[in-house]
């Protein structure tokens, strides 16, 4: 459709009508493949990015509460955030959140 626009010099109209869009569809995506080539007609996926439940405040308890009986598993974990801050996260989500703070303690400092 765009490339119609740009190299037959076919109407805008014409283009977007023949391929059942609207004239500002072909507007968005001319602009979309000049900021990014073909990837940026794909679309992002949809949904939050990254976590939104477990956060800093949340971690700092948990590690808390693991520091004082280690042998508690990330199901346990789950209750207690469920308890504490009325949240609803999945004992493997819990998991990769303590993981990813294990990690990022493991790295090396810059400076």
């Amino acid at each position: 459709m765009v490339r119609q626009v740009e190299t037959e010099h076919v109407p805008v109209a014409a283009a977007a009508a023949a391929f059942g869009f609207s004239r500002q569809s072909v507007y968005t995506a001319r602009e979309a493949l000049t900021r990014g080539g073909m990837a940026a007609l794909v679309p992002g996926k949809p949904g939050p990015k990254g976590g939104h439940k477990l956060t800093e405040q949340v971690l700092d308890h948990l590690v808390a509460v693991l520091a004082g009986d280690p042998d508690l598993t990330s199901k346990q974990l789950a209750a207690v955030v469920a308890e504490q801050f009325a949240v609803t996260v999945h004992p493997r989500s819990v998991e990769r959140a303590l993981a990813r703070r294990r990690a990022g303690e493991d790295a090396p400092k810059s400076g």
